[in-house]
């Protein structure tokens, strides 16, 4: 392949930045692929490589040593001549944030090439230590670059100052601009997403350029002495020099040795003289990468106080490199340094950096036990080892539609956008929950879901949800039962391993074929009965009517007898709040569904009422010891034929509640979407009308009616894939292992039948809503592997039959006897308030067919 790199930064000059390019670089040559640098100049630094071109500078002041580069024509015509004398380009990689960086996406856009963007550079925390101004620098920067690279994301609202906020603008801006983004570090894969990024994410380590490594010969290390401390990296506010120098001085026992250069070099030397600390404390100035490497094997630890900016740190896998122990302050590099090869500080602060310090020097032994970690990792932080995941990266770039690798460890798997402190995702999912996991599968097959401080895992592809499903791995469902325990907290959908197995054995017999055909006669009746009921020529709310039609159906096949009429008040008065508490409850973290003290409060009031009136029926039917060929009757009189067990009185009403909340939500709402793309496609309504008056004309629906409509199968087999639910989650009971990840028990797993049921990889235009896909020669391919809205292998919804025959019967009834017409203003949203999403309102007027 032929890479062309964009970076601000010659690599003449000193940074982090510019020794991982230049490692990629080598490793890349030595894999055999080319590559053309783009640069800005640097004055002093002419480096004589045919392969690095230097951009036109702007003729200002430069910022912080480096030239200014704006994308001009100038600059244009300049890499369209390389593109044309060195071409042809496959793919171009910018490494920056500026002038240069936006000249490669521009290129990138003209030629039509695939672009990659690396971004680990901490913009916003650079501003605020070395700008005099933070905010007015930020915000002037954010206005340049939005000339040129379009700030269209959606930016959350994070705890910051308002130069960080604007920097992020920029910073996340560029890297949504590409096709693909690189990060060296999940933190920082993480903090991106946190702040809007939305493009497909692969952490890949920087590394230490091979021919480096095998040149370096490690140097005996004097014993006795003072602690040997090294400091490597450019002279800069925010890798807070000063602070580490000051720790020293206030040390006893210890040695710092300065390597590099920078704007901070004046004030170190001031402090070091007026201090008298020249013996303890030198300034080599720049070295190259080979002399500090050198340098770093006469050492005892690597000093390296930056705290919140850097992203990975070179410098700390050189000193893995090197077998060089680390001290260290921020928490988000504990991803980097080898667990058992450094130490990080208690806090940032100058004590606590006094307070490693000293008990390194006290006690050798630990850093002879670092060294030893260390030696093991050495080889782990070569660039050859990240060469075939920087190659794979550009290819998929090439080819959008290209899965993205399977994550090998936790750290890699990305983040969900628009987490908040404390609630995690749950604003997102619940605001917008369609919006919400529809972005997740470009970001990978797995992507990391947090609600309140537990994380999940949502599996993105049809292919891991069955591989996961129908796998060894029990589930449970603790998040949902404590949500719901007031109301059906011992029922199936909640329950696990052998209690699991026995309950679905235990209700299967009430949901069988025979069962359902005397179900489907009452269903039958109840829909016929509502549809004659209803009003002609006056405007209705369909949502109103399908809730109140699947109300009265499900509770009536609970409950055939005629003592249910109470129950059946109840379930009408308390089941659709209750209901629309679920998923925020759920979603919640406990401690602030705690605080929800009213809602608390009506929740088990409503809770208590309505176990209470189903448990009188219960009562009753005991009582009276017959058979109403209903639910009821089924679970009361069935014995497992395994173990003998029977269920008690609250375990049949457990289940009763179940089957309500399940059945009343997902049917309403799926009936209210039929309905609802009938008025709105009337191609549709006009074959579903043809086909009703053919089979049905004049009459009431009945059951048999159904195997003779087979369009309308169709319609309520593409309602249930288009409207399917948003979001299924359970908790492993043990570790879950996929490829080379190792998911950790107790973690939820989660998948969206709505995300993957929308996803154009396995439905032809997934966002037309088109009965016709399921016609007999196209339903076999779509249907075999990506149909999720039922669940999946154990979990898999008992009710599926009813549920797809209750919809069927409701919509014959309907359409065969009205024509909906929407009134002026027709619009409907949907609702998540439940885990199917619903329409808010179905505002129509009904005309006699």
């Amino acid at each position: 392949m032929h890479i062309a790199m964009f970076v601000d930064y010659h690599p003449g000059t000193l940074g982090g930045v510019q020794t991982a390019i230049a490692a990629q670089r080598r490793g890349l040559e030595r894999a055999g692929h080319r590559v053309t640098l783009f640069v800005a100049p640097a004055p002093g630094f002419r480096s004589g490589d045919p392969n690095v071109v230097e951009l036109h500078a702007f003729s200002i002041p430069a910022v912080n040593g480096f030239a200014v580069v704006l994308p001009t024509r100038r600059n244009a015509a300049l890499i369209d001549a390389v593109f044309a004398a060195r071409g042809p380009v496959d793919v171009v990689h910018t490494q920056s944030t500026y002038g240069v960086a936006i000249a490669g996406l521009k290129a990138a856009r003209r030629h039509r090439i695939p672009l990659v963007h690396s971004a680990q550079s901490r913009d916003d925390v650079f501003l605020e230590h070395n700008s005099p101004a933070p905010y007015p620098a930020a915000l002037a920067l954010r206005a340049l670059h939005g000339r040129y690279v379009p700030h269209r994301q959606h930016m959350p609202r994070r705890v910051e100052t308002r130069a960080a906020r604007h920097a992020w603008w920029t910073i996340v801006g560029q890297a949504e601009a590409a096709d693909r983004v690189i990060t060296p570090t999940g933190h920082f894969a993480d903090l991106l997403r946190r702040h809007g990024l939305t493009r497909p994410i692969r952490v890949i380590s920087n590394g230490v350029d091979d021919a480096l490594l095998d040149d370096l010969v490690p140097s005996e290390r004097p014993a006795g002495g003072p602690l040997r401390l090294i400091w490597c990296g450019r002279l800069s506010a925010e890798k807070r020099l000063l602070e580490a120098i000051e720790a020293v001085r206030r040390s006893d026992d210890c040695t710092l040795d300065v390597y590099g250069d920078g704007d901070l070099r004046g004030a170190a030397a001031g402090v070091i003289v007026s201090h008298r600390l020249t013996e303890r404390i030198r300034l080599h100035g720049r070295v190259t990468q080979a002399e500090c490497l050198r340098a770093m094997t006469t050492a005892d630890a690597l000093l390296f106080p930056s705290d919140g900016f850097d992203t990975q740190g070179m410098v700390l896998l050189e000193a893995v490199a090197a077998g060089l122990p680390i001290i260290y302050c921020d928490p988000a590099l504990d991803e980097t340094v080898p667990a058992g090869g450094g130490v990080r500080t208690p806090d940032a602060s100058v004590t606590g950096l006094i307070e490693t310090i000293a008990k390194l020097a006290a006690d050798r032994t630990a850093v002879t036990d670092m060294r030893g970690v260390l030696a093991e990792q050495r080889n782990s932080v070569r660039q050859s080892r990240h060469i075939d995941a920087l190659v794979e990266t550009y290819r998929q770039a090439a080819d959008p539609a290209a899965p993205l690798p399977l994550p090998r460890s936790l750290a890699e798997i990305p983040a969900a956008p628009g987490e908040l402190p404390i609630l995690g995702h749950s604003v997102r999912a619940l605001s917008d929950a369609p919006g919400f996991v529809r972005a997740l599968p470009r970001l990978g097959p797995i992507v990391r879901v947090r609600f309140g401080s537990k994380n999940g895992y949502l599996l993105t592809t049809p292919e891991l949800v069955r591989e996961v499903q129908l796998g060894p791995a029990e589930f449970d469902r603790e998040d949902l039962r404590e949500a719901i325990a007031d109301v059906a907290g011992g029922s199936v959908n909640v329950l696990r391993g052998e209690e699991h197995k026995l309950r679905r054995r235990m209700i299967a017999p009430s949901l069988r074929q025979t069962r359902l055909a005397e179900y489907a006669e009452a269903a039958a009746d109840i829909a016929n009965a509502w549809s004659a009921g209803l009003p002609a020529g006056q405007r209705l709310n369909l949502m109103d009517e399908a809730h109140g039609l699947v109300l009265d159906t499900v509770s009536s096949t609970l409950f055939q007898a005629d003592f249910g009429t109470a129950a059946r008040r109840e379930i009408r008065d308390s089941v659709p709040w209750l209901l629309s508490q679920v998923i925020v409850r759920t979603a919640l973290p406990p401690r602030i569904r705690r605080l929800r003290v009213l809602a608390n409060h009506r929740w088990q009031r409503k809770a208590n009422h309505l176990r209470g009136a189903v448990g009188a029926v219960i009562a009753e039917y005991r009582r009276r010891d017959q058979d109403f060929n209903d639910v009821i009757s089924a679970l009361i009189r069935h014995t497992d034929a395994e173990t003998g067990a029977t269920l008690d009185d609250e375990h049949i009403i457990d289940e009763a509640i179940l089957m309500l909340a399940g059945g009343v939500g997902s049917m309403a709402s799926l009936a209210g979407w039929l309905w609802h793309e009938v008025v709105r496609h009337p191609e549709i309504a006009h074959r579903l009308y043809t086909e009703l008056d053919a089979v049905i004309g004049a009459s009431d629906v009945r059951p048999e009616h159904l195997p003779r409509l087979p369009y309308l199968k169709q319609t309520v087999a593409e309602v249930i894939r288009y409207w399917g639910p948003w979001i299924s989650a359970a908790n492993s009971t043990s570790d879950i292992t996929i490829g080379e990840l190792t998911i950790p028990a107790g973690s939820p797993i989660m998948f969206s039948p709505y995300m993957v049921q929308h996803d154009a990889r396995y439905f032809r235009d997934p966002d037309a809503f088109d009965p016709s896909r399921w016609d007999p020669e196209h339903a076999e391919e779509t249907a075999k592997l990506a149909s999720l809205s039922f669940g999946v292998g154990r979990r898999r919804c008992l009710g599926d039959h009813f549920a797809m025959l209750e919809i069927a019967l409701a919509s014959a009834a309907l359409l065969n006897r009205w024509r909906p017409t929407p009134v002026a203003g027709y619009r409907v949203r949907a609702s998540n308030r439940d885990f199917v999403l619903s329409p808010s309102a179905l505002p129509v007027v009904l005309h006699p067919r």
